[in-house]
C-alpha cells in the first residue's frame, strides 16, 4: 500500500513529535500543523496513519506506556519470581529498594523520557481517554507491585493502607520530576547528573524504609 509519506519512518516520526509537542503544549493547543512540520511530513500523514490529532495523541501515549514498561519489566519478573517461591520480609525489602532506585533512574536519570513525564503529569491532573492506555501497563502494574511488597515488609493487612503508602512513595520519587527545576536551583545540582541521580536514590529509599519501618512497629 502507498500513501502520503510512505517513507518507512514516517508513522514513528510523528510519534516522536507527538512526545514533544504534546509535552511542550498540551494536547488543545497543539496543532496538526506543528505536528506535521515537526515530523517533516505532510499534513495529511496524520489522517493516513491515526485518523485524527486525537488518534496520535493516543498512539503517542502507548508508545510512553509501552516504553516505560519495558524499564519495568525486569524489576517486575523478578518480583513474581520470588512471589512464586513466596518471599520474607527482607526479601521484599531488598526489591522495594530496587523498585525505586529503578523509578528514580527511569524518570529522572534518563533524557529519553523526560518528555514523557509531562504528558503523564497532564494526564494525572485532568485524565482524557488516554489515561486507561497508560494506567494499566504502568502506574496499575508498579502500584501493585509495591502493594505487596509494602504488606510484606510491615505486615499491614489492610490493602488500602498498603496502596496509600504506595502511592506516597512513588510521589516521592515523582517531585523529584516534577519539581526538577526547583531540586536543582535549591541544592545547586548540574542538572540529574549520573551522581546526583544516585544521591536521590539513597534519599528515596532511606525515607522509604523508614516510612516502613514506622508502619511495621504500629503493626507489632
Amino acid at each position: 500500500m502507498t500513501g502520503p509519506s510512505t517513507q518507512p519512518d514516517a508513522r514513528e516520526r510523528l510519534i516522536h513529535a507527538g512526545i514533544e509537542i504534546f509535552a511542550e503544549n498540551g494536547f488543545n493547543a497543539t496543532t496538526t500543523r506543528m505536528l506535521a512540520d515537526k515530523a517533516r511530513v505532510n499534513l495529511s500523514a496524520i489522517p493516513y496513519y491515526f485518523r485524527s490529532k486525537e488518534g496520535l495523541y493516543h498512539a503517542t501515549v502507548e508508545h510512553i506506556a509501552d516504553v516505560l514498561a519495558t524499564h519495568l519489566t525486569p524489576f517486575l519478573e523478578r518480583l513474581q519470581a520470588e512471589a512464586d517461591e513466596g518471599f520474607e520480609p527482607a526479601t521484599a525489602r531488598v526489591l522495594l529498594q530496587e523498585g525505586l532506585s529503578t523509578m528514580v533512574s527511569v524518570m529522572c536519570g534518563d533524557p529519553g523520557t523526560m518528555r514523557f513525564s509531562q504528558i503523564i503529569l497532564r494526564e494525572q491532573m485532568a485524565p482524557t481517554a488516554a489515561f486507561d492506555l497508560i494506567y494499566p501497563k504502568v502506574m496499575e502494574r508498579i502500584l501493585s507491585a509495591f502493594t505487596t511488597l509494602i504488606a510484606t515488609i510491615t505486615g499491614e493487612t489492610d490493602t488500602r493502607q498498603c496502596s496509600l503508602q504506595a502511592i506516597l512513595l512513588i510521589g516521592q520519587v515523582m517531585v523529584f520530576r516534577a519539581g526538577r527545576a526547583t531540586v536543582v536551583r535549591r541544592i545547586g545540582m548540574e542538572g540529574y547528573t549520573a551522581r546526583e541521580i544516585a544521591e536521590i536514590q539513597v534519599i528515596v529509599v532511606s525515607r522509604a524504609m523508614a516510612a516502613l519501618d514506622f508502619m511495621a512497629v504500629r503493626q507489632a
